[in-house]
């Protein structure tokens, strides 16, 4: 069976107008004017597949000017179309190693992979959404084959996010004992709290997410251009730079196939990624300073900072962001405790250069919250938000004003989490559940006002901006806690005396208002919310 992922279609994505359709990573390139962003089966595997067009546009722009040094952004931005004549090139130069099913060396596979059992995984392992032991949830009742196309597509999400755990013990891993695969952790993505920073177009997305490494390294090579793979730890390697990272096969993986469509999966152990340091190289998540892994390698080391399932984007805004360092907590020797995704830092450098135009992107969040030992899959992990990039300039008139309204944000979510608990106090009920009941509530409220007024905050308008945006929540909160208090059991209308206060249904109400006022000040006339 014949398959190549250079000319044969496997990418899903969305036209500009939004009709899905299915590319090959040549006309991918050529269509990137036409396409709005990869859209395939999870948002992880979207975030994967984008990794190896980077990998490749990454690789024919270095290889075009030798260094990355060279590169003018704003004219790359400006032409018409992506370096089409250099791209071509590569995908020719390497097209033999993006064979799904070469017989030597298949893209991103072993082909003659093997157990001394002769066991394989199943295609389930393959798969995060498919049923069986640490499926991520069920999009289907069962996998009995895969198109080529759908093959490759769960491969390259594989090689980023598979979870950790005992593999099959394939045979030529010396680290195999007993037949069995000891767990070396999950795909070097999963380690991220992924983020993509998306353009109109496809073509805007690639150029918003090529960011080269501070210090590059010829060496940083996609896998395709290394030597093949076999069953055993390839020695003394590692990630050199991003190329390396999006393309890392932190498995060794077999499909096996009827001649039509992929039936099986052996999927073993492969290459270990450090990942304590790679700050420097990975530009598409944001980091934590890590005391224990900073005493551990006697370094300073930053982590990525993952996504939390129980926060959504738009509260974590502001500490995703470039920030100036007034406004960057510090350990007590003066390190960052954060840092930006570098494709943030470089969405700021270039709006405030005007290397790209203030039009509007997209911030989108895509990840993993893996359960016990990451053996299984626990959440997925996804959001996004539109802003215009002077946004993510630290001091910029647009992020003072974002910072604020987050900050008022979650004082009216306090506001009406301490009306929800003091009505369950006055009811005699249990005060923590209905306080953090009540403060998820506002959150929920504020979270689709926060999507529909960013995209309108600029540098030109911040001030009217914040004020519709107080006002807004002061409104939408307030007609919550009415019906919180309408809702009140019997019991909370009647006077109650707690801790020598006397508690009501009223009084909380008259609290809660007071509370506002505080947080928000005196209200204003209020403009129409655009």
């Amino acid at each position: 069976m014949k398959f190549n992922l250079v000319d044969d279609p496997w990418i899903v994505a969305r036209t500009v107008s939004n009709t899905p359709t299915t590319v090959s990573l040549r006309e991918l390139f050529h269509r990137a004017g036409q396409l709005t962003r990869v859209a395939g089966e999870l948002p992880t595997q979207d975030f994967a597949v984008l990794r190896i067009a980077l990998a490749v546009l990454y690789r024919t722009l270095w290889l075009r000017d030798e260094t990355y040094d060279d590169i003018d952004i704003g004219e790359l931005w400006s032409a018409e179309a992506l370096p089409l004549t250099e791209i071509d090139a590569y995908l020719d130069s390497w097209r033999h190693r993006f064979e799904l099913f070469d017989a030597d060396q298949p893209f991103m596979l072993v082909p003659d992979l093997v157990t001394a059992s002769g066991n394989t995984s199943g295609l389930e392992a393959l798969v995060a959404g498919s049923p069986g032991v640490g499926s991520l949830f069920t999009m289907q009742q069962h996998v009995d084959s895969l198109t080529p196309a759908e093959a490759a597509r769960w491969l390259i999400h594989c090689q980023a996010f598979d979870i950790s755990g005992i593999k099959p013990g394939a045979v030529g891993d010396a680290r195999v004992k007993g037949g069995k695969g000891y767990p070396l952790g999950i795909g070097w993505a999963g380690w991220l709290g992924g983020l993509t920073v998306e353009g109109s177009t496809l073509r805007e997305t690639l150029i918003h997410n090529f960011v080269p490494p501070e210090h590059e390294d010829p060496d940083d090579l996609p896998l395709w251009e290394l030597a093949p793979l076999t069953a055993a730890e390839r020695q003394g390697v590692e990630p050199h730079g991003p190329i390396g990272l999006f393309t890392w096969p932190i498995r060794r993986i077999r499909l096996y196939h009827n001649g039509t469509h992929v039936t099986d999966a052996l999927i073993s152990n492969g290459d270990p990624v450090p990942y304590w340091r790679q700050q420097a190289v990975e530009p598409m998540s944001a980091w934590r300073y890590s005391d224990p892994q900073t005493k551990k390698y006697k370094s300073t080391i930053f982590m990525p900072r993952q996504h939390d399932a129980g926060r959504s984007l738009w509260r974590s805004l502001s500490a995703l962001l470039p920030a100036d360092a007034a406004n960057t907590g510090m350990t007590k020797d003066g390190t960052p405790l954060a840092l930006p995704a570098r494709s943030l830092r470089a969405l700021a450098k270039r709006a405030g250069e005007q290397e790209i135009p203030d039009h509007v992107v997209r911030l989108r969040s895509a990840g993993i919250e893996y359960g016990p030992q990451n053996s299984t899959y626990s959440e997925l992990i996804t959001g996004g938000l539109t802003f215009h990039p002077t946004l993510a300039m630290p001091g910029s008139l647009a992020r003072v004003c974002v910072d604020d309204a987050l900050d008022r944000a979650d004082k009216v979510a306090r506001a009406l989490g301490s009306l929800g608990g003091d009505i369950a106090i006055a009811s005699g009920g249990d005060v923590e559940p209905a306080r953090s009941i009540a403060r998820e509530r506002a959150y929920t409220i504020m979270g689709a006002l926060f999507s529909e007024w960013l995209p309108t905050v600029t540098d030109d308008n911040a001030d009217a901006r914040l004020t519709v945006w107080t006002e807004v929540i002061r409104r939408k909160v307030s007609e919550a806690a009415r019906q919180i208090v309408d809702n009140a059991p019997p019991a909370a209308l009647a006077v109650r005396e707690v801790k020598g206060h006397t508690v009501s249904a009223g009084t909380a109400d008259l609290w809660f208002k007071k509370n506002m006022d505080y947080v928000l000040g005196e209200p204003a006339p209020e403009p129409p919310m655009p």
